[in-house]
Formats: structure tokens, sequence, C-alpha cells
């Protein structure tokens, strides 16, 4: 017959107290998702190739492809981690513009000299945004911050000026855009567009003619003038012209 030993009195007390503790601790973490002890390797490798969560409004109307596109702004900025990240948000980033007639007019005599037009495409306009995506990546850049006031849209009744008078763009929308605020944070530098507006053109996408793309993007001067509430930085970069172009 085996001889069992009592354990003495105070050492049964901390068991009783202690072991509950530790339970709910385990099951508190297991059940927040912050630590699983059955996990291996391979669940931590799915977890870093999962896809980000849907957050994007469908582009039913120009007011959806607004924010959807500072939306991939501020979701890139927060979770881009990697070279390949940054080309697949600046692939999510051109899905909003029209792939074959989207221009961006940058403010007059504001535009870089090789392209002297004043304007540039779809694939210049996804260019830059990879780029400063890559850049943050690098650690170039440390954060992307973009605000504005987005006003209802209308149609876009801009008129041919030869005679009779006729709708340049039937069945187009138009957004003006206000209360820009645009911060590109470089180290001690803040590269910032303040003030600034910029009006929007819309169409159906040629892909879906139930869903809208930018047609055209207007860059304009800030209300009150030229720029003076620049932070830290050169005036070249105190429209978002300026700015884009800093980074092509």
């Amino acid at each position: 017959m085996t001889r069992r030993c009592p354990l003495p009195a105070r050492f049964a007390i901390r068991i009783s107290v202690v072991a509950p503790l530790v339970l709910m601790l385990v099951l508190g973490l297991l059940l927040a998702g912050c630590w699983n002890p059955f996990s291996s390797d391979s669940d931590d490798d799915k977890d870093k190739d999962r896809e980000p969560p849907p957050f994007l409004l469908p582009r039913t109307s120009p007011e959806n492809v607004l924010y959807d596109l500072r939306s991939i702004y501020a979701g890139a900025d927060a979770l881009v981690a990697t070279d390949e990240d940054a080309v697949h948000w600046a692939e999510m980033y051109r899905t909003l513009f029209h792939p074959d007639s989207f221009k961006f007019y940058f403010i007059p005599y504001d535009q870089p000299p090789s392209f002297p037009e004043g304007w540039w495409g779809p694939d210049d306009e996804v260019a830059t945004f990879e780029n400063m995506l890559k850049l943050k990546v690098s650690g170039v850049i440390d954060d992307i911050r973009l605000t504005w006031t987005v006003n209802p849209s209308e149609p876009d009744n801009r008129v041919s000026p030869i005679a009779p008078p006729q709708l340049l763009h039937p069945g187009w929308r138009h957004v003006f855009v206000t209360g820009i605020l645009l911060d590109v944070v470089e180290g001690q530098t803040t590269y910032r567009v303040t003030n600034g507006t910029a009006d929007f053109y819309f169409a159906p996408d040629p892909a879906d003619s139930t869903l809208w793309v930018v047609t055209e993007w207007y860059d304009r001067p800030p209300i009150g003038g030229s720029p003076v509430g620049y932070l830290n930085v050169a005036p070249e970069s105190s429209t978002w012209g300026r700015l884009k172009a800093l980074y092509r």
C-alpha cells in the first residue's frame, strides 16, 4: 500500500488560488486570439499572407469612389509592409481611374518639366502612388495622412465652346473637393498640402456600367490663394501636384 503525504495547508491554499487564475489567463488569450499554444510556424505564415479585410465601398457612386481613394491612402499607410504589398495596393488604387482616358491636371505652370502638356495619365498616377508606398516600406517616408471634404456630386455641365452649345460629356458627374490636408512625413520634414481644392469628374466604368471611375482630376489652388501653411517644407511641394511630382 502506497502512502501519500498530504500537502501542507499553505501549499494547498496557494494551488487552489493560482490554478484557476492560470486557467482563466490561458482561456482569455485563446479567446482573444492572442496566443495559441498549439499553433505551428505554418499558421503564422498563413496569417502574414492573409489579405487585408474588405473595407472599400462598392463604386456605385462618385462619392464612394472618393471614399475609397481616401481609404486606400489610409489603409496602405497602415498595412503596407513589403514592396509586394506596395504593388498590390497600387493596383487597388488603379481600379479607381478610367483605364484609357484618365488625366490628372496640374495647376498651370505647376507641372514637372517632363509633362509639358500639363497632365499625366493613369500609369504615371499609379506609379507615383506605388513609389510613395515603397519609400514607406524602406523607411524614407514615416507617415501619410489625408483628410478632405467631399461635396455632393452633380451633373457635369461643361459645354462645348462651339455652337450650338452642347454638353461635352453627357452622363458624367462632378465633385468639388475642399479642405484638402495631405501630409507626407519624412523624418523631421513634413511635406504638406493645406486648404487644397480639386475638381473630380467621373464616368461609368467601361468594364461595368453600374460602377464609376475617375476620368479627370484637376488640382486647384488652395482657398485663399497661394499656399503658405506648409510645415518645414519647400514651396514646390505645397500643392498636391507638386508633391506627387516629388515621388514620380
